[in-house]
């Protein structure tokens, strides 16, 4: 059914939510079942997904399901927290910014919805943002830049957009798709079976059955972070000329947005936004990488849909106080544009210690946690392929393959050998002779267990 208005929009989202929550469990059982590959050929060789698939799936699949669900609920319902925290979003009150509340009041109750959250982000770049499942837990973020350069009814546009976001149930769907996505690059994080470092080559060399296990573990995080980006850019496409459409709906002044799109457009990225692009209402455009619609093309469409509003001599109102209203589609001083090179710094490596600040500093640990998230996350500039090899590894790795090729090529033309050699289920096998029976030689042991030398 096509997405037409607000009625097919909801319904169009919640089927999307549950694809989304269907599609997180599976991506989360196919990384999980590789994940636990070497843990289980330690302790449960037997029923490993290298061994016995079925009977993996049988004994394993369910708990790692509820594992899923209950990650997923806790991302889920964290999402609002995560991006306030990863934008430093400050909560205000009404007594604080009365002018914001007083024109979101006005677009809430036209919306029939109940009044959000509302905070501010203390930088000059225009822009805002909403996240939570619902009214209860939805927050509404803005930019001081957004409401110094917008005069009232173009304030009113944009946060009508906004609200609109949560009647129409968007910020479900991107809460469900902000889980997955961070459920993988965790997993990823995580994950003993990527290959980052060339040091990896040296286990292949000397296991090369590993190999192929190592392919299919990337393959399988990047088939998941391909879907959480999939799903983020279909629903942002659709969502935002929806979102825009009921803000002209409620405000009866297109006008008052297109004003608000000219002066935003191109101009509202800021330090730390591009983790959060998916959220905002200017962002990268589709066209450039992102997962937006381009500004103008907005525009286009408000124009046509509402010409018969539109009123270019129409008077707006603007209340802002011992502010001089911004000149139309002019920057203010160090807003907007195209935010600074983030610089990076790897963080500690994965182990128990760190995984110990769970317990003993959690503060810590979660900025460790998020360090390894920023570090780790497959990105579409890092220009991986479909095992989720970077351009650094793909020499090495090439080099390590075709040494083994070469080295254990039969001469006699009998490839049994070299089939079994790289097949994983040698992994299976040497895991069956270690859990055997002890290491000895000659009559080491008392009881028997070894013989006779």
């Amino acid at each position: 059914m096509a997405v037409q208005g607000y009625v097919t929009h909801a319904a169009y989202n919640r089927r999307l939510t549950g694809w989304l929550v269907a599609g997180y469990v599976l991506a989360f059982e196919l990384i999980a079942a590789f994940a636990l590959t070497l843990i289980l050929l330690i302790f449960d060789h037997e029923h490993s997904i290298l061994s016995d698939p079925l009977g993996y799936a049988l004994r394993y699949a369910i708990p790692v399901a509820a594992f899923a669900g209950l990650q997923f609920w806790f991302l889920y319902r964290g999402h609002a927290k995560a991006v306030s925290r990863s934008l430093d979003i400050r909560p205000v009150i009404r007594s604080e910014e009365p002018r914001l509340f007083r024109i979101a009041d006005e677009q809430c109750i036209a919306l029939g919805i109940r009044q959000p959250r509302f905070g501010i982000i203390e930088v000059a770049a225009p822009n805002a943002l909403t996240v939570g499942e619902g009214p209860a837990r939805g927050l509404i973020a803005v930019t001081r830049g957004l409401i110094d350069q917008l005069d009232d009814d173009e304030l009113a546009a944009v946060l009508a957009h906004e609200a609109s976001h949560i009647r129409n149930g968007d910020t479900k769907v991107l809460a469900a798709n902000h889980a997955l996505m961070r459920t993988a690059v965790i997993l990823q994080t995580h994950n003993p079976l990527r290959l980052e470092g060339w040091r990896q080559m040296i286990l292949i060399l000397l296991l090369p059955a590993i190999l192929l296990v190592f392919l299919a573990s990337g393959a399988a995080t990047m088939a998941s972070m391909k879907l959480a980006r999939a799903a983020r850019r279909g629903l942002r496409l659709s969502r935002d000329h929806i979102a825009d459409g009921e803000a002209v709906r409620v405000t009866h002044f297109p006008g008052a947005l297109v004003g608000a799109l000219r002066k935003i457009g191109g101009r509202g990225t800021f330090p730390g936004s591009e983790r959060c692009e998916g959220l905002l209402f200017d962002g990268r455009a589709d066209h450039e990488g992102g997962s937006q619609p381009a500004a103008e093309e907005r525009i286009a469409a408000i124009t046509t849909l509402g010409a018969g509003l539109l009123d270019p001599d129409r008077a707006r109102r603007d209340t802002r106080a011992g502010r001089p209203a911004a000149g139309f589609g002019r920057r203010v001083a160090g807003g907007g544009g195209a935010p600074p090179p983030r610089v990076l710094e790897q963080p500690e490596q994965p182990s128990l210690a760190m995984l110990g600040l769970l317990f003993s500093d959690r503060e810590r640990f979660w900025t460790w946690q998020n360090a390894c998230i920023d570090w780790y996350e497959w990105r579409e500039s890092d220009r991986r392929d479909a095992f989720g090899i970077g351009p650094n590894m793909a020499i090495p790795l090439t080099m390590t393959i075709t040494f083994l090729l070469v080295f254990h090529w039969p001469s006699d033309g009998d490839f049994s050998r070299m089939r079994s050699l790289f097949s994983p289920t040698a992994l299976v096998d040497m895991a069956r002779e270690v859990n055997s029976g002890p290491f000895c030689s000659g009559p080491s042991y008392p009881d028997g267990k070894c013989p006779e030398a």
